[in-house]
């Protein structure tokens, strides 16, 4: 049944280009929403209920649509447990469906690997059940999904031959199946490295070919994150470690051609410690080497990416990463932070998620037909009851829109005006024969718009409306040296 009385609408209005809303609602049963996709007429979102001292006992799904009316659906097995772990939309507006179910309410085991076809009511029109094979005694809930050439689905999966379901020993598996869920294929892969063995985090088509990209940790080399090809019949062909990456959780869901690729991280830096984490965008080649990166939160600003999907790419202009900060105290309020970057890893805009008083913990980011995006998890009361929470953003959130006009001999002694800026902040920039970078953060160095010019000369116009007031810096940078650097205050 539709769902409308739960459905609280923020910033209520309606532009040709996108909208705004927040679903938030009380987390019966620690509801934790994990990933989906977008279909066009809305959103498909899954995940399961932590409800039990064995993990997640009934799995759950939600289907938004472009307005925030919302479907929502608790599967319960009564004796046994379930987890939708991640989808794909198809063309005639369905979702693939992949999740685990099994075992027993008082272990922590998932036997069968459960596929289904659901439509936007979230019905089931077509489901199969895959038992995990020996020796192999249970999944893991990290799964990954990708459409090949030929219009097959290639699913990632994390196996496990131990009694626990978040500890594994190298072992991932790789199957192809139809668009009705029929297996045609499956590849075990037990030749992962390290203590823990291989964590898959991603899969992704590789342009003009018929390889696949699988991300994750220990698929090569003990201990390193590493990419890995494997071609249509699910051979592995090439892997290479990431070994200048530092650790912890990364994806990859936006290839800019079949040489470079982006990659969402949350990392560290080298040595670091408490309050040593950062979130950064990788450029990286398709031999795993670095390339460039945009690192858009210090250190102590903020620590994770979300937990299943930070990356919604919608175009070579509009790429969204969530992130959010958790310091482990369940008295502190935290907020999370959207970025919007382009393909060249220009920071165009940033927007900041808070709900008073409470911790708010982002597991995925995903696009909607508008050109926006959805975040979703839950945020947590000190010490109280859990808010499921799904936040539909525009783009009008992010952009700080500039121009750059002729500069005025008049003006040419000034830097900056006018400051304080109600909204509108002209910046002086001379550079025409050399690139520059303009860099505006605050004060404790979150950065809220990085861009690249070629040869700029004239008046940088920045309309900063949508930032929060306080003290800001601006920078400019020519062959990575400050060449301008001041403040403003922003009303």
């Amino acid at each position: 049944m539709r769902r409308i009385l739960l459905l609280i609408l923020c910033f209520c209005f309606i532009t040709v280009h996108s909208q705004q809303w927040v679903i938030s609602s009380i987390a019966e049963n620690g509801v934790v929403l994990q990933s989906g996709d977008c279909n066009g007429d809305g959103n498909y979102i899954f995940g399961a209920c932590d409800n039990g001292p064995f993990g997640y006992m009934n799995a759950f799904a939600m289907y938004v649509d472009n307005y925030g009316a919302f479907n929502e659906r608790r599967f319960d097995f009564g004796s046994y447990k379930s987890h939708l772990c991640n989808a794909i939309c198809l063309e005639d507006g369905n979702a693939f469906v992949i999740g685990v179910k099994g075992g027993t309410m008082t272990d922590h085991l998932y036997d069968t690997l459960w596929v289904m076809i659901m439509t936007p009511e979230l019905e089931i029109i077509e489901e199969r059940n895959y038992p995990v094979v020996a020796p192999y005694i249970t999944w893991t809930t990290d799964m990954y999904l990708e459409f090949n050439n030929y219009g097959e689905i290639i699913v990632l999966a994390d196996v496990s031959e131990r009694n626990y379901p978040y500890v594994t020993n190298g072992v991932y598996a790789v199957f192809k199946m139809d668009l009705h869920g029929n297996m045609i294929k499956s590849r075990y892969f037990p030749d992962g490295h390290g203590v823990n063995g291989a964590r898959p985090t991603g899969i992704i088509r590789v342009p003009d070919s018929d390889y696949m990209m699988m991300l994750g940790k220990g698929f090569s080399v003990n201990g390193f994150h590493s990419i890995c090809y494997i071609d249509n019949e699910l051979n592995k062909v090439a892997a290479y470690p990431l070994s200048w990456l530092e650790d912890n959780w990364n994806h990859t869901d936006y290839w800019k051609d079949n040489g470079h690729f982006l990659m969402s991280s949350m990392t560290h830096h080298q040595g670091g410690g408490i309050g040593s984490y950062y979130a950064a965008v990788f450029e990286v080649d398709n031999q795993g080497r670095y390339i460039d990166t945009l690192v858009y939160d210090r250190a102590d600003t903020s620590d994770y990416t979300a937990q299943f999907g930070s990356m919604a790419y919608v175009d070579d202009e509009t790429i969204y990463i969530a992130t959010y900060w958790e310091n482990g105290d369940d008295e502190m309020p935290s907020d999370a932070v959207i970025c919007l970057i382009d393909r060249d890893l220009n920071l165009r805009g940033i927007k900041k998620l808070k709900v008073d008083d409470t911790k708010i913990r982002l597991m995925h980011c995903q696009k909607t037909s508008d050109g926006g995006c959805l975040v979703y998890g839950r945020s947590k009361k000190s010490y109280g009851s859990e808010l499921l929470c799904v936040w539909k953003l525009s783009i009008e959130d992010f952009v700080i829109p500039y121009t750059l006009y002729e500069m005025p001999g008049v003006l040419r002694h000034q830097e900056v005006y006018p400051n304080p800026t109600n909204g509108i902040l002209n910046l002086i920039v001379d550079y025409d024969n050399q690139d520059c970078k303009v860099i505006i953060s605050d004060q404790r160095g979150r950065k809220f718009f990085e861009r690249k010019f070629e040869r700029p000369s004239g008046v940088l116009t920045l309309d900063l409306s949508t930032l929060e007031k306080g003290v800001y810096i601006y920078e400019v940078f020519t062959r990575k040296n400050c060449t301008q650097k001041g403040k403003f205050i922003k009303n």
